[in-house]
């Protein structure tokens, strides 16, 4: 099955693919991604839906050496699980590092980068990525 891509779709998802909008629970005080109307820990519907400040921790990631066909271009991709400063963790893939550069620990931040590019329209689709963090001095 293969995912239906169109400008409009895109368009529509547009708070979750290039804002990272999570929700929290009022109740329980926990935040979590993709955003939903019910808490995943405690069921309840006391929802806010907020936006991250794209900024994040590596807790573990991996390198993928056979990417899937549409993305031998970035072979190896790194991916990761980030754990955001609001709480919540995802998975995403890490640019702009070298794979021996990158270590469990590392400060990373959102950054809006092409995902793939449609072969039958040369529609270019961009997303979410995460490269390392620069502190500014």
């Amino acid at each position: 099955m293969m995912f239906e891509r169109s400008p409009a779709k895109i368009w529509r998802n547009r708070d979750v693919l290039y804002r990272l909008k999570y929700s929290y629970c009022r109740d329980c005080k926990r935040s979590f991604y993709p955003p939903r109307g019910r808490c995943i820990y405690c069921g309840s519907s006391n929802i806010e839906h907020r936006y991250s400040s794209g900024r994040g921790v590596v807790k573990e990631f991996t390198v993928v050496y056979q990417t899937p066909v549409g993305f031998t271009d970035m072979s190896p991709m790194v991916i990761g699980l980030i754990e955001m400063e609001e709480g919540f963790r995802l998975l995403a893939q890490i640019v702009d590092v070298k794979p021996e550069e990158i270590s469990n620990g590392m400060k990373v931040e959102a950054v809006l980068r092409r995902m793939i590019v449609d072969g039958e329209t040369g529609l270019i689709y961009y997303g979410i990525k995460f490269a390392p963090l620069i502190e500014k001095s």
